[in-house]
C-alpha cells in the first residue's frame, strides 16, 4: 500500500550547502541542524542511498534507499535529525546526479504537519500517516490498548527500507501512528514476525515485557540472506532494545522469514 502525505511545515530553511563528488557521489553539509530534513520524493525515480554522517562516523547501520526527486516532487518524506541537534551533521547521497531536482528542494524544519488531507484515504482502516506499508506483524493487546506493527518504508512510497512501523487503538477504528518501533541494522532490514506479552518473565527481560521476533534480511554481493532476531520493550511496545546475541536463528536455507512465536508451557 503506498500512501503520500500533503506537507504543511513551519520554520522551514534551507540552510544547507550541496557538494558533488565524481561517480554520482554528494555530500549535504547542514550548518544547522533542524529536527527534520525534508527530501523530496520522485516515485519512478532509481534509488540513491542515504547516510547521515557525525564527526565522519556513518549513524545509520544500513544506508537508506530513497527515490530522490531528478525531474519532480512526488511528496516529501521526513529524515528525521532531532537527535544531531547542535551537532556538525553531513547527509552522504550516493547514486544521485548533479543535475538532479532534488538539490534545489531540500528543506530543513523544525516541524510538519501530517493531517489526513488526502480525499481518498480509507477513514477506519488502518494507514500510515506517509510511506509505504505491507504486512501487519506482532500485533498484541496489553492494558486497554491493541498495538499493531506493519512493513513500513519511512521513506518513499515503494517497497524498501523495511523497518516496523507501529500504530495503537482503544477500538481498533480510531488509530494513532507511533512512529518506527524496529530499524534496520547491521544484520538487514526488518522482515515480518511477531510478538509475545511475557506475563511470567520467562524470558528474563521483566515480567510483562513485548518481546518482538523478526527475521532480519540483509542484500549482499553475493546474495540475499536471511536470519531471525529478537527485541525487548519494557514500556508496553513503544520501544525496543534488541537483543545482544542477535540472530538467534540461522539457516543456511535462502527463504527462511516471518517466525510466528507463541508461549509453550
Amino acid at each position: 500500500m503506498a500512501l503520500g502525505f500533503s506537507l504543511s511545515v513551519q520554520g522551514m530553511e534551507s540552510n544547507l550547502v550541496v557538494k558533488h563528488l565524481a561517480n554520482e557521489q554528494n555530500i549535504v553539509v547542514l550548518d544547522s541542524v533542524k529536527k527534520f530534513l525534508l527530501l523530496p520524493v520522485q516515485d519512478d525515480a532509481p534509488e540513491g542511498k542515504v547516510n547521515i554522517v557525525v564527526n565522519n562516523e556513518g549513524q545509520l547501520a544500513q544506508s537508506m534507499n530513497i527515490r530522490l526527486a531528478r525531474e519532480r516532487v512526488d511528496s516529501y518524506v521526513p529524515l528525521d535529525l532531532s537527535a544531531y541537534v547542535n551537532q556538525k551533521v553531513s547527509i552522504d547521497i550516493a547514486g544521485m546526479p548533479s543535475s538532479s531536482l532534488c538539490w534545489k528542494e531540500l528543506k530543513m524544519s523544525d516541524s510538519f504537519d501530517m493531517t489526513n488531507k488526502e480525499m481518498f484515504r480509507p477513514v477506519y482502516h488502518h494507514t500510515p500517516v506517509y510511506g509505504w506499508m505491507n504486512d501487519p506483524n506482532g500485533m498484541f493487546y496489553k492494558d486497554g490498548v491493541y498495538h499493531l506493527y506493519f512493513q513500513y518504508n519511512p521513506y518513499g512510497s515503494v517497497w524498501g527500507n523495511m523497518h516496523w512501523g507501529h500504530s495503537t487503538s482503544t477500538d481498533l477504528m480510531h488509530w494513532k501512528f507511533e512512529g518506527c518501533a524496529i530499524v534496520p541494522d547491521a544484520w538487514g532490514a526488518i522482515f515480518s514476525g511477531s510478538c509475545v506479552v511475557d506475563h511470567n518473565n520467562t524470558a528474563g527481560f521483566g515480567k510483562g515485557a513485548v518481546v518482538a521476533f523478526y527475521t532480519s534480511a540483509k542484500a549482499t554481493p553475493w546474495g540475499d540472506v536471511q536470519s531471525q532476531s529478537m527485541a525487548y520493550s519494557l514500556d508496553n511496545g513503544k520501544t525496543f532494545t534488541k537483543y545482544e546475541g542477535n540472530p538467534i536463528l540461522t539457516s543456511s536455507e535462502k527463504d527462511f522469514r516471518d517466525p510466528k512465536v507463541f508461549w509453550y508451557a
